[in-house]
């Protein structure tokens, strides 16, 4: 286990879980969906948010997306 794990407290078995669910098929199926669908509305990037139709993009614009989802 790495250190790192280790300093935040992640066990040897929610580590192998960690890994086993970022590895499996339906995540994958999951990640190229939302891909796709990101591209599709614009984003070029990341991080990109969208709230409604609005697309922020960058960690500076972090708080827009909170005052705009406080907004909704």
């Amino acid at each position: 286990m790495s250190k790192a794990a280790l300093i935040v407290g992640i066990s040897i078995a929610a580590r192998a879980t960690r890994i086993r669910w970022t590895h499996s098929c339906n995540r994958k199926a999951e990640l190229i969906a939302n891909t796709e669908a990101a591209a599709k509305r614009g984003a070029f990037g990341v991080p990109t948010f969208f709230v409604g139709e609005e697309m922020l993009w960058g960690q500076e614009r972090l708080g827009q997306v909170e005052a705009a989802l406080t907004k909704s």
